[in-house]
């Protein structure tokens, strides 16, 4: 059986890596300069919901905007989706560690697999679609 990719997925896997090595990375180095897990993941998550906009936008779903409305539109509509993945990542991290008692580094990878998911679907679906440039 031979799975294939389309160019859009193989680019969103590709970006989505380097995000999660950002977002991983920026937590593990928070963490070791004495910031709280919590404060960590925060900080980690808002500073990598900007460099998954842009990524996303140029690299990925290749979007075009017919002027500053449409690209408020799409920001606003980017925001909205990856709000709800913040809170279920931020959520879901303290869940796992004070609940469940995983460690902080193992819970946020484990997260860190629903929320792409759930993040190249709502951009696909909600944010990042071609037909609304034209």
């Amino acid at each position: 059986m031979k799975i294939t990719i389309s160019r859009e997925q193989r680019d969103y896997i590709i970006w989505g890596a380097a995000s999660a090595v950002l977002n991983i990375g920026g937590f593990q180095l928070l963490i070791f300069m004495g910031a709280d897990y919590k404060t960590a993941n925060i900080i980690t998550l808002i500073a990598n919901r900007f460099f998954c906009y842009i990524t996303n936008k140029i690299f990925v779903f290749r979007t075009k905007c017919d002027g500053w409305q449409q690209l408020i539109k799409e920001i606003v509509l980017f925001i909205l989706a990856r709000s709800v993945t913040l809170l279920m990542d931020y959520f879901g991290v303290v869940l796992l560690v004070e609940v469940i008692g995983i460690k902080s580094f193992i819970s946020k990878a484990v997260l860190m697999v629903l929320v792409v998911l759930t993040n190249y679907l709502s951009g696909k679906w909600f944010v990042f679609k071609k037909d609304r440039a034209k």
